[in-house]
This record gives structure tokens, C-alpha cells and sequence, in this order.
């Protein structure tokens, strides 16, 4: 039986990873392990490990965050993280660590796993952003043994950078195993549903919903960034739920501008209600039944296409990314932004999935059953006749 430690950082790790988690938890040749740090732990981002706890035993909890507004922080936490991944693997003694995607966290879990001679497993290699998350992104692929991409041209990427064919399964993204299996509810059964009075918002309106993050190397300009949003989201009146932006370089700016904002336009705000975190099944009942999704978020890429949710993604952060008809791209222009906003009815609708068949748990589970992990420690560099 292979001992598969899984490492998770904030919460849009845990919603890519629940149904691998899942899988791997009922796989008879599987042992699972879960690492839980970083953002989970963190008050701000709302000690989202005690939802990862609710599902699955956890092995470990380890906070990592150095506090700090600047990118000096953000490299601490990488040391610190390092240094606590490290103690808790040599306690698990996994076969093989398994994480995703791109943030500057996991860098460290990839750090830890391939230095101390565990086979790295990784999920959703391969994809391209506007931001140091790309740089991320390519360096944990040059870490890991195991790749899952997310799309086909993703796993043609990894191939390029020199990794084996025979390493590399386009599998899907795992999210959607989730979304497709849920069970929805519609906006009058949310509105008579105690959980979701929570969000002052009439789920039988149109709303939207607003979830912007800092860009690492755009950080000194986030709390601009984050005013711009608002104020342009204003000015057009749909009321809107407000997720919190990721603990980044810039984001101490960005809830400085949400706060100005609430303070400002208090019960005249559009921003019904200003959250640390949605549970994973609610956020999709959410977005399902939502007149549009605005900011950087990824989500806006990936989930929202599935339910043909139009989106105005801002700046630069998703750049590169392979994307359906229903994103509108928009600079960081007030004036752009409500033009967005006012067109978002009239966007194309998709019937591209690129992201799978809502399988990808068990097929992830199934091939790291089979996998030769004894021959895969040992990576070489890839050729590819030009």
C-alpha cells in the first residue's frame, strides 16, 4: 500500500483537491495523509483547515505565515513553511507528496518533498498566468515526477519543458468532479435557506460576485486596483457578495480599499456582504445562480464556464490562460469596467469544457496506484526533436 501525503495551503487548493482526496481516501492500494498550512490556518482567510477537518482526518497543522505587507513576507513564509513541511514529511514517511497549482506556499511543500527524495506528485503543471504564479508554476513542474494537467495543451507545455510522455496524464481539473456531482439548489430554495441569509443578498435578483486579488508584481498598486473595482461596480448598482483577496503582497491595500468603500457608501453599498471564505458547496450555488463573477480569480476562468457564468476579468493576472467566450478582458480602467459590466448579457455563450469529464479523482487515485514510483526519483531531462 502506497502512503500518499497531501499537502494543501489555502482554500482553492482544497476545492481542486476534494475529490482526489475522496478517491485516494477509498482506494484500497491508498493510504492517505493530509498536510494542512499557510492561509488555512490564518484568521484572516478563515481557518479554513477546520473545514478540510469536518471531511478528512488531518495529519498535520502547521502555521507558516510570516505576517508582513510586503514580498519580504511572503519569502519568509516560504522559509518558514519549508522548514515545517520538512519536520512533519520525516514524521509521515510518505511514498509520495501530492500538491497544486501554483502559489507561492506549495513552492515550498515541492521544495521540501523533491529535496528530501519523495516522489512529487503534481496537479495542473502547465498552465500559463500574467503574474510570478506562472514562474511558480514551471519551477514546481522542474520539481515533480508526476504531472496531472488540467488540459491537453497544458500537458503539451510540461512535455516541452523536458518532462517524460509517460510521466504526464491530461486528467482534467479535478473541481469539476464536485461540481457535476452537486446538487443545486435554486435562488428561492437559497433565499428560504437559514445558511445562506448570511450574504444580505435576494438570490431571485441579479447579483454578481466580486473576488480580486493582489498581483505579486503589481502589489504596490492593489489597494488602486481594488478601489477602481469598486468604485466602477458602483456605479453600476448590481448588488454583489465580496470574497477577501488571497494573503499576497498588497492585500493589507486591497481590504483597506473594501473597507474605505463599506465606510463610504454604507447601506447604499452594492457590496451586500464581505467574506473570509465560502464553503465550497455554497460558493457554487452561488455562482450558479449569479448574474456575473468580476475581478482576477481563477475561478472566473475554470469553474464559471461551466455554468456559462459571464465574467469581466481584470488586469493581468490570468493572462495566458486558456479561457471559453464567456470571459470579458478589461484593464484596470473605471471607465472599461462598467462597459463590461454593461455588456455582460450580451456575452457568447460556451459549450467548451476544457477541463475534463468530472472523472479526474479516481483516475488520479488509479494511476498513482500503478505508477513505478521506485524508477521515477531519478529524473532526466526530456528531449523533444525540434
Amino acid at each position: 500500500m502506497k502512503r500518499i501525503c497531501v499537502i494543501t495551503g489555502y482554500r482553492s487548493d482544497y476545492t481542486k483537491l476534494k475529490s482526489v482526496l475522496d478517491a485516494i481516501d477509498e482506494h484500497e492500494n491508498l493510504e492517505l495523509k493530509i498536510i494542512v498550512f499557510a492561509a488555512h490556518t490564518m484568521k484572516d482567510c478563515g481557518n479554513t483547515f477546520q473545514q478540510i477537518k469536518q471531511d478528512f482526518p488531518v495529519e498535520e497543522t502547521l502555521d507558516t505565515n510570516v505576517t508582513g505587507h510586503g514580498l519580504t513576507s511572503m519569502t519568509k513564509s516560504i522559509g518558514v513553511a519549508l522548514i515545517e513541511i520538512s519536520s512533519a514529511l520525516t514524521r509521515i514517511k510518505p511514498d509520495a507528496t501530492l500538491i497544486v497549482g501554483d502559489r507561492y506556499e506549495i513552492m515550498a511543500a515541492a521544495l521540501a518533498s523533491t529535496v528530501s527524495n519523495i516522489p512529487l506528485i503534481h496537479i495542473q503543471g502547465g498552465e500559463l498566468s500574467g503574474t510570478i504564479d506562472e514562474t511558480l508554476r514551471h519551477s514546481i513542474t522542474k520539481l515533480a515526477h508526476l504531472h496531472f494537467p488540467s488540459t491537453e495543451l497544458s500537458a503539451k507545455r510540461i512535455i516541452q519543458m523536458g518532462e517524460k510522455p509517460e510521466n504526464v496524464y491530461n486528467v482534467g481539473c479535478p473541481a469539476l468532479d464536485y461540481i457535476m456531482k452537486l446538487d443545486y439548489l435554486s435562488p428561492k430554495e437559497m433565499n428560504e435557506n437559514e445558511f445562506y441569509k448570511q450574504y444580505n443578498i435576494d438570490f431571485e435578483e441579479e447579483y454578481g460576485i466580486v473576488i480580486q486579488h493582489p498581483v505579486t508584481t503589481e502589489y504596490n498598486f492593489a489597494g488602486e486596483q481594488m478601489k477602481i473595482t469598486l468604485d466602477a461596480l458602483q456605479d453600476y448598482g448590481k448588488k454583489c457578495i465580496l470574497l477577501y483577496p488571497n494573503p499576497d503582497s498588497g492585500a493589507v491595500d486591497m481590504v483597506n480599499a473594501i473597507r474605505k468603500h463599506d465606510t463610504k457608501h454604507k447601506n447604499s453599498s452594492v457590496i451586500s456582504s464581505m467574506v473570509k471564505n465560502i464553503p465550497f458547496h455554497a460558493y457554487l450555488n452561488i455562482l450558479k445562480n449569479s448574474s456575473f463573477l468580476i475581478g482576477n480569480s481563477s475561478s472566473g476562468i475554470r469553474e464559471a464556464h461551466i455554468f456559462n457564468i459571464p465574467v469581466v476579468n481584470i488586469g493581468t493576472r490570468q493572462e495566458g490562460r486558456e479561457r471559453t467566450l464567456n470571459i470579458i478582458d478589461v484593464d484596470h480602467e473605471k471607465e472599461k469596467i462598467i462597459e463590461a459590466l454593461n455588456n455582460v448579457n450580451t456575452y457568447k455563450k460556451t459549450s467548451i469544457n476544457l477541463y475534463g469529464d468530472g472523472k479526474s479523482g479516481k483516475k488520479i487515485a488509479d494511476i498513482i496506484s500503478n505508477h513505478d514510483f521506485e524508477n521515477i526519483i531519478k529524473k532526466r531531462f526530456y528531449n523533444i526533436e525540434f
